[in-house]
């Protein structure tokens, strides 16, 4: 996945958070993505596509559940290693 689709996915998942404040957490993830796009160095840029592919993982395991309800249950595997 490249890093526009990875961005576009994460805002995505980020809107379906259940939260009062998931617009913050989507203005927060747009300020993380600006920062990052300056990066130059391979291992960080490795890194810092690591953390997001792992946050849209965490994401999506609690964007499909009803906020209303009070029987959630997620299973949260490690960091993401890449592909």
């Amino acid at each position: 996945m490249d890093t526009v689709r990875l961005y576009r996915a994460v805002l995505k998942s980020a809107t379906k958070f259940p939260s009062k404040n998931k617009m913050a957490i989507v203005e927060e993830i747009k300020v993380e993505f600006r920062q990052k796009r300056e990066l130059t160095d391979a291992k960080e840029i490795e890194k810092a596509v690591a953390m997001a592919r792992d946050g849209l993982d965490r994401l999506n395991a609690f964007s499909n559940m009803d906020s209303k309800s009070n029987q959630w249950q997620v299973s949260l595997k490690g960091p993401h290693t890449g592909d």
